[in-house]
């Protein structure tokens, strides 16, 4: 797919993979995909998810996820051969030494029963043979390397006794210990806050430079792939949809695709509202017409008549599209995003006075002091670098933690401290909704067992066929169909599975909703669609929102009022206009340096169907 470049240490061609399914038939997932990794560089690949980016990420090294066989293609590494074709024990001996790969969930990929140092220390002596003493240098050494503090008394320390961030520090220590040609990082700063994400991004783009590495970086945001990619390839429907230098990609996107990610990813820049791509994404390789047209606003007659190839546009630059030589001339805005809130009503639904919580063997508070009111469907927005009290705040204000020292009120009523203590009403009254659906909801219950337990606890509906229409009403209000009563949380997708829990919160008609981060693990569309979802919601029913987010942007998406926190304590607090543009605070404008952007283009306006 790309001219041949100088250095390439991997190059991917026509690969196809595919997935069986219950039937026992196979799929096609990613199909011709072709790329090089160069060293010193790094190709970023971006799209939503399913769109198969991480099963080229793992198939390109030679990795087939169970269910799934190449049915084509080739992956040759320098030296070493086609990766595809290599035994598991030859490829063994890649993995680690030569290919060193970060996955999502640092916490999952690291072995939380062995200390980290032992961990690291496996790594080394596997591949490099080295003796424990040069295995203990060469451990501080690389810990230094990544940013880990005092690595002497880390190295003894488990995964848990660090923050995610460290986590992930820890992860790609690892994963570049043998001083690997080839990096994979799958999503490594997904979930974390916004100065951390900032600070590993700076660690990547550093170790990628200096130990002149290879890497594929596989993200769902577009904007922090711009800041760290010198090549952009947009995946959809298990293809390459645009691919180019990173700075001609999104300087003058050429599919509608790659303008759709970009109106959907939220921005401190301005406070438009983030627009989700209608519709969802194909579960397989579609070749006998666009695949994206079903969802595209410029799609043509043409565009459904047959396969669309890649088209040049300049140079490196390529996109599947017959309209590249329009697209990009075309000026779309996004509406502003206090148009579409509520307006807040003039009393307060929940009032937090001098809050203070702390955790058992902890020297200090991790919640200090925090007051602050929520008016009927006004939605406040928290935010803050992770251990700063955000969701503790929200457990103290649900009763999941008792406070030491403050008041909760509802509707001007001071609740009791712990939710064992409250009347069924208050109960029902603040709903919380948790950053990961998957733990949250209870896998061995339907959907509808899961949306009638609030509406009979809280609404009082004990008639059975009252039950089941008010459950197919929450289902049609967060656009699910009516056939998703009947599954089970596993055959649903993430932004899905979040959907069901944003319908079960809603579902108690709460006066007031806590969000604990409930859109970090989303990608960019979803996320837009859940927000969208969430404010029209609040509306209907004029509940108060206390929006939990390390993402800036999400917030002046959807918050009026915003706080931000540190330590505990609230370093400031108002409107977000005034937050976002005039902030006071040192700390808030640290966090405000910290988020990537992307500079919309300019372009003028062509005749055609938009």
């Amino acid at each position: 797919m790309t001219p041949t470049q100088p250095e390439a240490v991997l190059g991917v061609a026509e690969l196809a993979v595919e997935y069986r399914d219950r039937r026992g038939m196979y799929r096609r997932v990613v199909d011709d995909v072709g790329f090089e990794l160069v060293r010193g560089e790094t190709l970023g690949v971006a799209g939503e998810s399913g769109c198969g980016k991480s099963t080229v990420a793992l198939t390109a090294i030679g990795y087939v996820p169970p269910g799934a066989r190449v049915a084509r293609g080739h992956a040759e590494l320098a030296g070493a051969g086609d990766l595809l074709t290599l035994t598991p024990r030859r490829l063994q001996r890649v993995w680690g030494a030569r290919i060193g790969y970060v996955a999502q969930d640092s916490a999952r990929a690291l072995n939380p029963a062995i200390a980290v140092g032992r961990q690291l220390g496996q790594v080394l002596r596997t591949h490099l043979q080295v003796s424990r003493a040069e295995s203990r240098a060469r451990q501080l050494d690389i810990f230094d390397a990544v940013g880990i503090a005092d690595a002497e008394r880390a190295l003894r320390r488990y995964p848990h006794e660090f923050s995610g961030g460290q986590q992930q520090r820890i992860a790609i220590a690892i994963a570049i210990a043998c001083e690997p040609d080839v990096l994979i990082l799958d999503e490594p700063t997904t979930g974390l806050d916004v100065t951390t994400q900032q600070r590993i991004t700076d660690l990547v783009r550093g170790l990628i430079r200096e130990r002149n590495v290879a890497a594929l970086y596989v993200s769902h945001d577009l904007t922090l792939l711009g800041s760290v990619a010198t090549r952009l390839a947009v995946m959809y429907a298990g293809q390459i949809a645009e691919y180019g230098l990173a700075a001609d990609v999104l300087g003058r996107q050429a599919h509608p695709y790659t303008r759709a990610l970009l109106a959907a990813a939220p921005s401190t820049a301005d406070a438009r509202v983030v627009v989700g791509i209608p519709g969802s994404p194909p579960d397989r390789v579609i070749h006998d017409s666009c695949a994206f047209a079903p969802r595209c606003g410029f799609a043509e007659q043409r565009c459904r008549a047959g396969y669309v190839d890649l088209t040049t546009i300049a140079g490196w630059h390529v996109a599947r599209c017959v309209r590249v030589d329009e697209i990009p001339r075309v000026t779309t805005r996004a509406p502003a995003g206090v148009e579409g809130r509520a307006a807040p009503g003039a009393d307060a639904v929940l009032e937090v006075e001098s809050l203070h919580c702390r955790y058992q063997r902890s020297p200090t508070d991790a919640v200090a002091g925090v007051s602050f009111a929520v008016h009927e469907a006004e939605t406040i927005g928290v935010v803050g670098e992770s251990g700063s009290g955000k969701s503790t705040l929200l457990r103290a204000i649900s009763g999941l933690h008792q406070p030491t020292a403050g008041i909760v009120r509802l509707e001007g009523r001071v609740l009791e401290p712990t939710v064992k203590d409250r009347a069924r009403s208050s109960r029902g009254n603040i709903q919380l909704i948790f950053q990961n659906p998957d733990s949250s909801l209870n896998p061995r219950q339907s959907v509808r067992q899961i949306l009638e337990r609030p509406v009979r606890l809280f609404r009082g509906s004990d008639d059975r066929a009252q039950a089941g229409r008010l459950v197919t009403e929450m289902l049609e209000a967060v656009k699910l169909p009516r056939a998703t009563a009947e599954r089970y949380p596993a055959e649903l997708s993430g932004g899905q599975r979040q959907r069901v829990a944003i319908a079960r919160a809603f579902a108690a008609k709460p006066l007031v909703l806590l969000c604990d981060e409930i859109t970090s693990a989303l990608d960019v569309s979803v996320q837009a669609t859940v927000l969208d979802l969430l404010n029209d919601l609040a509306k209907e029913f004029r509940t108060g929102v206390v929006f939990v987010s390390h993402d800036l942007g999400v917030v002046r998406a959807v918050a009026s009022r915003a706080i931000v926190m540190r330590h505990g304590e609230i370093c400031e607090a108002a409107p977000v206009e005034t937050l976002f543009t005039a902030p006071s605070h040192p700390y808030t404008r640290e966090l405000l340096a910290s988020v990537h952007s992307i500079a919309p283009p300019v372009h003028q306006p062509i005749e055609g169907k938009i």
